[in-house]
């Protein structure tokens, strides 16, 4: 208890933290702050690094190296006698030595072999690179589902409410009619038990809209916690035209989308890993150079050596190496023109799918306002009948009910037109 009396102190006299606050963001600020730090764009971006230093990795191969070493060492030889007869070494009779070297090589020349893993890994740099339209694609398209999400489960909220409004109303009128004797005392408790069940249903909005936001934040990829998001209400506003006809939207895809960009460069890499791999055999001609000077303990005055010279060498079988990374190489080859392939095949059907949805949501949304229309019109009859006398609490919860359904429904409807339009967007490779 004193260790956690001695925190509680401490915590209330350090400084105060970042007071929270809350911003109001647009669907547009939303995908520019995710595109500005979500992990993903950052991982990519690391990638792309990553594959422009192999390029210079493989580049190397071309420049001169040099290499600079100094030596001291000191050690005893056998013992022995000099020309004249005096004994000379001994274990105790250590002598020093000293070296400095500089050496260079030169790679001048390995036919093609140098080349070809440079080419292999500029395109596979590009390829990378093209990735990152796709990485970009994914977070527009999670950011935008989410947004519209969020914006679904606010107004979703806003039905509940006027629902609790109306219901409460009820209740007032139900109470009314009951202390003037002119109804039944069961419709009061009736009127409170959909009341009850009305701030229930805003309370399950709030959770999910709270929840909807949430996600929104874990789409964008948004770490301050000290700020909460709220969205715009409004929908975007959708195409007024329908979705060009399957084969139009084909050749869009086709031609757009950043998948296909990549699969392509990453066979035309693979393709170049092949030629490097079989240029791993070929000959390498080579300079190099070096000097010594080495003084020790009975000359420190000794002149400098030095040699140079050209060294062609050829391996003429290295264990079947060579034939195995070209191997793996057409492997990576095959595999990238599946995916290619099979993304093609699957194209057209997912076209296809994401157009059908479009139309069947805008046939949606034009019959729920047509709900919403009667609904309301139903309410505002059953309304004035029970205000009259007339009516039932029966007859005016299901009106009730009707119009929280249909603006419940057309909410739904509207959120998913906007999402079908977002996912063919995607599907053609567009922002």
């Amino acid at each position: 208890m004193k260790s956690l009396s001695l925190f509680l102190v401490a915590a209330l006299a350090a400084p105060a933290a970042a007071q929270p606050r809350t911003e109001t963001l647009t669907l547009q600020q939303a995908i520019e702050l995710a595109l500005q730090q979500h992990p993903s764009v950052k991982q990519t971006r690391a990638s792309i690094e990553s594959a422009e230093a192999r390029i210079q990795s493989a580049k190397v191969a071309q420049r001169p190296t040099f290499n600079l070493q100094a030596s001291l060492s000191e050690s005893s030889s056998r013992a022995g006698f000099d020309t004249v007869g005096n004994p000379t070494g001994g274990f105790f009779d250590p002598r020093l030595s000293t070296g400095l070297s500089a050496s260079a090589s030169w790679r001048i020349y390995d036919f093609g072999q140098t080349s070809a893993n440079i080419r292999a890994a500029e395109l596979a740099a590009e390829a990378t690179v093209a990735g990152l339209g796709t990485t970009t694609l994914d977070i527009r398209v999670r950011v935008a589902s989410a947004y519209l999400e969020a914006i679904a489960r606010t107004r979703l909220i806003t039905v509940a409410q006027a629902t609790v409004i109306s219901e409460d109303q009820h209740l007032d009128q139900a109470r009314r009619f009951v202390a003037a004797q002119a109804k039944d005392p069961i419709e009061v408790v009736q009127a409170q038990a959909r009341a009850a069940n009305a701030r229930s249903a805003l309370a399950q909005a709030q959770s999910n809209a709270a929840l909807a936001l949430a996600n929104l934040r874990s789409a964008i990829g948004f770490l301050d916690p000290s700020v909460t998001f709220t969205v715009e209400p409004g929908w975007p506003t959708p195409p007024s035209d329908e979705p060009p006809q399957l084969d139009v939207l084909v050749t869009a895809a086709r031609q757009s989308r950043p998948e296909i960009t990549v699969l392509d460069k990453r066979i035309t890499a693979a393709e170049a890993e092949v030629t490097a791999a079989k240029a791993q055999r070929r000959p390498v001609l080579s300079a190099s150079a070096n000097t010594l000077w080495g003084p020790n303990q009975d000359n420190w005055t000794p002149q400098p050596s030095w040699t140079a010279g050209l060294t062609l060498s050829w391996q003429l079988y290295d264990g079947g190496r060579s034939a195995a990374n070209a191997r793996v190489a057409r492997a990576g080859v095959l595999s990238a023109e599946a995916e290619r392939d099979a993304l093609l095949v699957s194209l057209t059907s997912e076209l296809d799918a994401a157009r059908q949805q479009i139309v069947a949501h805008r046939a949606n949304v034009a019959a729920s306002n047509e709900a919403v229309t009667a609904a309301r019109a139903q309410l505002k009859l059953a309304d004035a009948r029970y205000t009259q006398g007339l009516g039932s609490q029966i007859e005016l919860a299901d009106a009730q009910t009707a119009v929280t359904t249909a603006e419940g429904n057309l909410i739904t409807a509207e959120w998913q037109l906007a999402d079908a339009w977002t996912n063919l967007r995607r599907s053609l490779g567009q922002p």
